[in-house]
């Protein structure tokens, strides 16, 4: 996990010093969320408590991280709230609803075998806002998302997952084509609806249950084949 971290960081901090992107990026008036540079201590302490083992794990694949939950945090689909309950020594409570879902499927599925067999990223590690709202990388300029996403392909060849599982139709459409053109080698599963869907009134109960009903039958079909 240090050299998907690493892989991340390096990105950032290559992209301060290239200067065509920065124009592209102040042109176009886009913010690149900082939470992952900004909290990198939090999110290194993080990946080794709950990615401590080496596994075959199933990959949820979100967006990219929103302003008030991952964008803030660093660390993919968790708001502070989440983290704050893995990582003891946290004293901060921000609350984002896709974040408090997924927290929920984690709580029901238990803590270890969630993390012992599910990887969460997104297709593009940092998030983005424009006028003060959130943007996604496929709204981005094309030559901007090819810059975001190129990343998550060489975070896949780290990983090796058994399996993708898209939580948005966007991001299963990138998925597919990634597929199509040659350059992500692994399988991609049919897509989960989007964590901030899911989280809406009465949604919330119903697509925890589908989400607990899919990834339990994941993680058990990977049990099997390793058995």
């Amino acid at each position: 996990m240090e050299r998907i971290l690493e892989l991340h960081y390096n990105f950032f901090e290559d992209m301060q010093s290239d200067l065509e992107l920065r124009e592209t990026l102040e042109r176009e008036k886009i913010t690149v969320l900082n939470g992952f540079y900004k909290n990198f201590k939090l999110v290194k302490k993080y990946y080794k408590h709950v990615y401590s083992n080496q596994s075959e794990r199933v990959v949820l694949c979100g967006i990219n991280p929103g302003r008030n939950g991952a964008g803030k945090t660093g660390i993919p689909f968790l708001d502070f709230d989440s983290v704050s309950q893995i990582i003891s020594d946290l004293d901060r409570n921000d609350k984002e609803s896709s974040a408090q879902f997924i927290k929920s499927i984690i709580n029901e599925i238990g803590t270890e075998s969630y993390y012992s067999s599910i990887y969460m990223t997104n297709i593009s590690w940092f998030g983005f806002t424009k006028e003060e709202k959130n943007l996604n990388y496929y709204d981005l300029p094309e030559s901007l998302s090819d810059r975001f996403t190129d990343s998550f392909i060489e975070e896949m060849k780290i990983l090796k997952p058994r399996t993708i599982v898209p939580l948005s139709r966007e991001v299963e459409k990138t998925l597919k084509k990634m597929r199509e053109d040659g350059r992500l080698q692994f399988p991609v599963a049919d897509r989960l609806p989007h964590p901030y869907y899911c989280s809406i009134g009465k949604n919330a109960v119903k697509y925890k249950e589908i989400y607990v009903n899919r990834l339990t039958d994941l993680i058990g079909d990977k049990k099997n084949v390793l058995s």
